[in-house]
């Protein structure tokens, strides 16, 4: 375990560290200490004697051998002004205590051992925390308020690191991290709630949340569109968001595409926490950053990418989600074994199903990071990310031929069965019975009876182009995808596999 405690001078680093690394039973080290050590000299002779520079060059030095070993590690309150310092930190659990700026001044009464501090302490707290705070804010995965008493702190510390477990830098996870969205809140907090999460989970939320200004979304598709979005700038205008507020995106996939989407506009950008509810929210749209709204010409045509600050994933939410619902979420998960490989598509076939929320929770857990892998090594889709869109061609063509009546894991279950069925009329090799059987089990269509002459318009819409060319994702075998252009007799052979095997299986 590697937590840093980071915070202006005063925010009780190193006592609430040692309090939290007696309760976490690991090692305390205090980054000023240890400077004091290796320079033979306290920080505050350091820097009357040779000047910040010098104090700072021992600091990035001790830092680099202590972010080597485990345990709670206490910053000097400027540690993170640089940024070399931040990345050696990368693998470290950042937590920003923030006490009132009347506590600071109450602890630092005296401060002629912090030459930073000398004269006016208000005013030069004031002044570093108008330069440092940012830095935090970029920094940091989780801000606590730090004016109790250091055990209280450290304990509440504790109770944090102990239910959120961070999978990736800004992905975390954990069954009951819905009663800690509070420590990734950093300044005003602006929710939008989807109304079946409302009903559902809204007294959690409001407890975690306290005083957030708050609006509750009808989180159909038909309302994620231009219009959606137009009425969040008006309620953003009307509660007085500003430029610091966080944005936290509670719900399903309309949600966090159409909140981010709003997050990534409003005065052009405003920090974003999405909280997926559903399981298919939690694998697929709540992670990668990409956000938008649907054309009536096609699905999420109008976008950005604006990744969110964190997003906490709960799966205790997925238990008052309907079976249906979770069925449809096995698609993404399927089409994240066959990008993954061989292991974690032969893993998925041993899930028995139906299954519980925690028995589907590891492969949910294992989707969420592949995707976040794969988005962190191409955060902007111009490689390995048009990976994701496999099953997606004729899955996105589907729900818009349909008016958006198919779900889109079914549309995904039927994109992907398309997909391998036209590769083996070319003759690639044959995994298509498999992935059928697989589909099935859980419940989800794989074909469906629709005119294709229906899906062309829609395919050849789709966003997914490059240089005027259509592109596809095919799969030579599990984990080996790749990307391809499509003529308009491949789109058609496409059309038409979405409609192949069992006509009885996937709508009329």
């Amino acid at each position: 375990m590697k937590i840093a405690l980071a915070g202006l001078p005063g925010a009780g680093k190193t006592s609430v560290g040692l309090a939290l690394a007696a309760k976490l039973g690991t090692a305390f080290t205090d980054l000023d200490a240890a400077v004091a050590r290796e320079a033979g000299s306290h920080p505050s002779h350091l820097i009357d004697r040779a000047g910040e520079a010098a104090f700072r060059a021992i600091e990035r030095s001790t830092l680099e051998a202590a972010a080597h070993r485990d345990g709670v590690l206490s910053l000097g309150g400027g540690t993170l002004d640089d940024p070399a310092n931040a990345k050696r930190l990368r693998d470290w659990r950042i937590i920003w205590l923030d006490p009132s700026l009347t506590t600071l001044v109450r602890r630092l009464a005296d401060a002629r051992s912090r030459p930073l501090l000398r004269g006016n302490v208000a005013k030069r707290l004031d002044d570093i925390e108008i330069r440092r705070r940012p830095i935090f804010t970029r920094t940091a995965e989780a801000r606590f308020p730090a004016d109790e008493a250091p055990e209280a702190v450290a304990g509440e510390i504790a109770l944090y690191v102990d239910q959120v477990e961070r999978l990736a830098p800004g992905l975390f996870w954990g069954q009951g991290s819905r009663h800690r969205m509070g420590a990734f809140r950093f300044g005003r907090a602006g929710v939008v709630m989807a109304a079946s999460v409302a009903s559902a989970w809204g007294e959690d939320i409001t407890r975690a949340l306290p005083g957030a200004a708050t609006r509750i979304l009808d989180d159909a598709e038909e309302r994620k569109t231009l219009m959606g979005v137009s009425e969040l700038y008006t309620w953003g205008s009307a509660v007085r968001l500003d430029r610091t507020s966080d944005v936290f995106a509670i719900g399903g996939g309309v949600t966090t595409d159409l909140v981010g989407f709003f997050a990534a506009t409003y005065l052009r950008g405003l920090p974003l926490i999405d909280v997926p509810t559903t399981l298919l929210a939690a694998v697929d749209a709540a992670i990668g950053a990409k956000v938008g709204v649907d054309l009536p010409e096609g699905k999420n045509l109008v976008g950005a990418f604006h990744p969110a600050r964190a997003t906490v994933v709960d799966p205790d939410f997925w238990g008052t989600e309907k079976p249906a619902f979770l069925s449809g979420a096995m698609a993404e998960i399927v089409k994240m074994a066959l990008i993954e490989g061989e292991e974690a598509l032969g893993q998925l076939e041993g899930l028995p199903w139906p299954a519980t929320p925690g028995e589907i929770a590891p492969f949910a857990r294992r989707a969420a990071l592949v995707k976040e892998k794969i988005v962190e090594a191409d955060p902007r889709e111009e490689a390995e990310r048009t990976y994701l869109n496999l099953g997606h061609t004729v899955g996105h063509a589907l729900e818009q031929a349909t008016a958006y009546r198919l779900p889109h894991g079914e549309a995904i279950a039927i994109g992907l069965m398309a997909i391998l069925r036209y590769q083996e009329a070319k003759g690639a090799m044959r995994l298509s019975e498999r992935v059928e059987r697989l589909l099935r089990r859980f419940g989800l269509p794989t074909s469906y009876a629709i005119d294709p002459e229906r899906l062309l318009g829609p395919m050849s819409l789709d966003k997914k182009r490059s240089d005027g060319s259509r592109r596809i994702v095919l799969l030579e075998r599990p984990g080996r995808p790749y990307l391809t252009s499509a003529g308009a007799d491949d789109l058609a052979d496409l059309a038409r596999a979405a409609g192949a095997g069992d006509p009885a299986v996937g709508g009329t």
